[in-house]
Formats: C-alpha cells, sequence, structure tokens
C-alpha cells in the first residue's frame, strides 16, 4: 500500500494555518509591556511598534527599555523614531551617539537633533554644534542633519550656540549649500543676541544659487533692535572696514550687471527705518546732500518717513519741495510723507499734484504729479475730499491715477473719523479702498479700536490674489504703527499668520510678504507702550503750510519747512 504524499504536506498547511491564527498579543492589549514583549519577535514587530505608538506617551513609557534594546540591536532609524517621541532622559546616550553621521547615513542624526532639541538637553549642546559644523559636499543630502541640529540649538536655547550659528552664517556658498545660511540667520533671529551683529550686517549682501538672505539677516537685526543701531549708521556711512572690504571684492559699485551701485547705504538705510531709529535721521539727512547712487535716497527718504520724527518729515518736505531734486527722488519723498502720518504734507502734496509738472525729455510730464496724488490720498482726510475732486475733475493727464486717488479719498469722506466704517472698508471689493481704510486706521492712533479691525481682516497669502497684496502691506504698516509688546493678540495672529504662509513661500511676491510680516512681528515686539503712535493731526490749512524753500544753491542751501502748529499729534478730534 503506498502512502499518499498529500498527507504530511495538508497536515503541515493546517499546522502554519493553526499558528498563524494564533493572536500575537498574549496579555492585556491595553498594556504596554504586553507589546514590549514581542517587539523581539519579527513576525509580531511591527504590531507592537503600531500599538506602543499609538498610546499616550505617558502610558506607553514602561516600553522605554524595550525599545532601547531594540534600537541597540537594530540600529534603524524607523526604531529610533519610535523610541524618541517620549523624550526620555534614559534616551539621551543613545542620541547624542547618533549625531554622529556621515554623508551617507544620516537619517538617525536628523530623528536625534529633533528629540534632543524637544528634550531642551543643555548638557546635547557640544554635540549638537559638531553636527551642525560639520562639514559636506554643497549638494549633500546631509546638510538635513546639519539643519536639525541647528534647529535643535534654538529650541534649546543655549547661547554657546551663537558663534557656531554666526560661523554658518558667514560661510561662502561656494563651500555649503546656502540653504545653510538662511537657516542660521533665522536661528540667529531667534536668540537676539548682538555679539551676532556684525555677521547679520555681514549677511545682507551675501549671494548664492541666485538667491540671498536680505530678508533672514534683516529680520535678526530688527529683533536685536537698540543694539543695531549705531552698527548700522556706520555701515550707512560706508564706514564698516569689512563690508568696505567686500564691496571693493565683490564690484559693488560696478554698473549692473556686474553690482548695484549704493547698495550698502541703501540697506542700511531700510534696517534703520526698520527700526524707527530717531538717532539715525542727522545721518540719513546728509545722505540726501550727497550725490545719489542706486536707490540709496529714496530708502533714506523712505526710512525717514518711518521713523516719522519732526526733523525726518522736515527733511522728506525740503527734498520733495527743492525743484532741483530728481523727479523720481521726489516721488520718493511723497511716497515718505504719507508713511510719516505728518499732515504738514496734506497742503504741499495738493500743491504738488496741482501743479508739480517736471521735464522729461523736454516734454512737461505729470509723473511728480501722480505720484504726489496717491500719496496725498492716502494720508488725507475727509476736509481734503472736496478741493482733490475739484482737481481730480479739472485732470486730463493722469486722470486714471487722479481716479485712484480720488477712489481713496472717497473713503475718507464717507467714514470720516469712524473706526467701524474703516473697518468694514478693509474687505471692499476696490484694493484701493481696502489699502485707505487700513492707513486711515493706521493714522487713527486708536489702538484699542483699530487693531481688532486689522487683525480681523489679515488672510493667508494663499487666499489673496496679487492685486491684493498692497492691502497685505498696509494691514502691515498699521499694525507696526499702533501694536506694541502688550499686544498678545497682534502677536499670537503674526504668529499664526507667519506659518501659513511660510508653506506659500514659492508664489510670486509671497517670501518678501513673508518678510514683511516676521518684521512687522519683531517691530511690535521691540515696542513699549510709550512708544506707540498718537493720531495724526489736522491738516494745516494752505495758508499755513510752509514755503518751499529756495533752490538757490541746491539742496544744501534749502532751510527746512517750519511745522504747523496743528501738526504735532495732540490736537483732540472735535
Amino acid at each position: 500500500m503506498r502512502i499518499s504524499s498529500v498527507a504530511p504536506i495538508a497536515a503541515a498547511f493546517g499546522l502554519a494555518l493553526a499558528l498563524s491564527t494564533v493572536p500575537a498579543c498574549q496579555g492585556d492589549p491595553n498594556d504596554p509591556l504586553t507589546w514590549a514583549k514581542q517587539l523581539k519577535n519579527l513576525r509580531t514587530q511591527k504590531e507592537a511598534l503600531d500599538h506602543l505608538a499609538n498610546m499616550d506617551v505617558d502610558k506607553a513609557r514602561p516600553a522605554v527599555p524595550a525599545l532601547i534594546e531594540l534600537f541597540q540591536d537594530t540600529k534603524r532609524p524607523e526604531h529610533l523614531e519610535a523610541l524618541a517621541r517620549y523624550l526620555d532622559p534614559r534616551t539621551r546616550p543613545i542620541l547624542l551617539e547618533a549625531l554622529d553621521y556621515t554623508e551617507d547615513d544620516f537619517d538617525r542624526a536628523t530623528i536625534a537633533a529633533g528629540a534632543l532639541g524637544d528634550m531642551k538637553d543643555p548638557e546635547a549642546v557640544p554635540t549638537l554644534i559638531k553636527a551642525a559644523e560639520k562639514e559636506l559636499p554643497v549638494k549633500s543630502r546631509a546638510n538635513n542633519a546639519r539643519i536639525a541640529a541647528m534647529r535643535a540649538l534654538v529650541k534649546i536655547g543655549d547661547k554657546r550656540a551663537v558663534p557656531t550659528l554666526m560661523k554658518i552664517l558667514t560661510t561662502s556658498a561656494d563651500d555649503q549649500d546656502f540653504l545653510l545660511n538662511q537657516k542660521a540667520a533665522l536661528a540667529l533671529a531667534e536668540f537676539r543676541d548682538p555679539s551676532s551683529i556684525p555677521a547679520l550686517i555681514k549677511g545682507l549682501f551675501m549671494t548664492g544659487r541666485g538667491t540671498g538672505i536680505f530678508q533672514e539677516c534683516r529680520l535678526a537685526l530688527v529683533r536685536i533692535g537698540p543694539p543695531a543701531v549705531d552698527p548700522l549708521i556706520q555701515l550707512l556711512q560706508e564706514k564698516n572696514a569689512d563690508i568696505q572690504d567686500m564691496a571693493a571684492k565683490f564690484k559693488f559699485e560696478e554698473p549692473p550687471p556686474v553690482g548695484t551701485p549704493g547698495v550698502v547705504p541703501h540697506k542700511a538705510a531700510i534696517l534703520l527705518g526698520d527700526l524707527r531709529a530717531k538717532k539715525a535721521v542727522p545721518a540719513l539727512t546728509a545722505r540726501l546732500h550727497m550725490k545719489a547712487r542706486g536707490d540709496e535716497h529714496r530708502s533714506a527718504l523712505i526710512a525717514l518717513g518711518y521713523i516719522a520724527s519732526p526733523p525726518a518729515v522736515e527733511a522728506i518736505l525740503a527734498d520733495l519741495k527743492d525743484a532741483k531734486t530728481d523727479p523720481a527722488e521726489r516721488a520718493s519723498a511723497a511716497d515718505a510723507l504719507y508713511l510719516s502720518g505728518d499732515r504738514r504734507a496734506v497742503p504741499t502734496l495738493l500743491e504738488v499734484a496741482k501743479s508739480g509738472y517736471v521735464m522729461t525729455g523736454g516734454q512737461k510730464a505729470s509723473d511728480l504729479r501722480a505720484s504726489s496724488a496717491i500719496a496725498l490720498a492716502r494720508i488725507a482726510g475727509k476736509d481734503t475730499y472736496e478741493p482733490f475732486k475739484s482737481l481730480a475733475e479739472k485732470e486730463t493727464a493722469v486722470q486714471g491715477v487722479f481716479g485712484s486717488a480720488l477712489d481713496r479719498l472717497q473713503v475718507a469722506n464717507e467714514c470720516d473719523r469712524d473706526l467701524g466704517c474703516y473697518g468694514k472698508k478693509l474687505n471692499d471689493p476696490s484694493w484701493e479702498r481696502s489699502e485707505k481704510a487700513a492707513f486711515a486706521i493706521a493714522f487713527s492712533g486708536d489702538s484699542k479700536k483699530g487693531v481688532p479691525l486689522l487683525l480681523s481682516a489679515m488672510k493667508p497669502i494663499t487666499t489673496m490674489i496679487p492685486e491684493r497684496y498692497p492691502v497685505h502691506q498696509a494691514i502691515l504698516f498699521a499694525l507696526a504703527r499702533l501694536g506694541t509688546k502688550d499686544c498678545k493678540e497682534c502677536i499670537e495672529k503674526l504668529d499664526k499668520q507667519i506659518e501659513r504662509d511660510e508653506k506659500a513661500v514659492r508664489l510670486p511676491g509671497a517670501r518678501d510678504l513673508l518678510g514683511e510680516t516676521r518684521v512687522t512681528a519683531a517691530i511690535i515686539m521691540n515696542k513699549g507702550t510709550g512708544d506707540a503712535a498718537e493720531p495724526a493731526g489736522e491738516a494745516p490749512a494752505p495758508e499755513e503750510a510752509a514755503p518751499a524753500p529756495a533752490a538757490k544753491g541746491g539742496k544744501g542751501k534749502a532751510k527746512p519747512a517750519k511745522p504747523a502748529k496743528a501738526a504735532k499729534g495732540k490736537k483732540k478730534h472735535k
């Protein structure tokens, strides 16, 4: 009798099937130790890891020793990741060891750095510094581990990291991935350490792979605040020896496309405006009496507008009124005047909008008149509506621009001093009308009523069309003018805005808007209660406006306009 081979095969299959149906969990499934015992079994390991991952961290903590043992056996990144979430002090030796990485094996280091940062473990700082400073090829994916180490150092907040971050920031893009420079600048912005000012100033002028880190270094310097003012004045005056050497080496003063003449004072002025540095007014004014290179005069004027002290406004008015000044520069002066919020500017802007013709190519042009009309519309109130309407109705050269200005002033005519009315206009379909509403709230000086209106109108960049970007910028300007560090809702809203907008930086113009949002938050954090802007005063009557300074001898001999009494910013509204 032959014995069939089918029987033993069937028996073996049945045994395997029976084994496969035996439950992996032989104990209480809610007990972490039940799953900890299954970690060494290859058949049940994944299920055990999944169950532990789904448990509350504190409840699952008894499994930590078993997870440590598992990682020590396998050295697999996913097992270290399973362990890292516990932020358990017992894991410190493993995490520190994992920071020793290579170009080809860096995943564990990235995980370990994240965990040590979350643990805020100061003992990890030296090892994290070593990981952050590791030299790697420019295009190596292992640079992610360096970035993770920098991020961890920021979370720990130990200032021993500052020299390392300065070193990374100032390393040439020829020697490292330029993303590291950007992340180092943002990290220094978190530390706010004055010792990093020289490195950050150098970073203002660094580029790599077709991009720069100006916005990131700008943010860090604004967050540092007053200690940055003197070094930036020195930069403005082109007395920073390191930057002057850099300018000579890289031919900053060569005509484009090789260089960008005037870029050093240009960027210094931007920062001094951000810092609202009244101490810098004499130096900024002095730049206006020098031969202009590039955009330096424009940025100096805009900085004076942001500073908005009486001497700053007088310097801007003198520049606008001087017929010998370049028309484009005078247009920048008009912009600076509306940024100041000083309504002494209203009669002058109205007069220039009316008769400020300039000669271009032998032809009488209205470019300056157009710029002044828009600046006037942004700063003026209801009392200017009728005079400007009469002017706009007779306009023939730049009807479209005057119509846009009149549209803005229509908002002032409708709302007058009613902030609730302006708040509704923030969402007007016309971006010009919405922008005007934001400026009106800014110049009201009423942070209690104005700030909530502004915050409620803020929207993520991803929901905006580019046409609405100026409205967002005007809202940020208003928040910077009205907000102080005591405004917790301002910081919370801006932080949330930044978090969302960081995911949209590839949209055209989005990175610059994100930079403005970050800087706005920093400006607010630097302002105490006594730094809040006062309400803009009433515009003086035309006959009270100071006469234009004589143009004899150029700007150097022009006398500044005298401030009208009504523009001190303290006049009470009726």
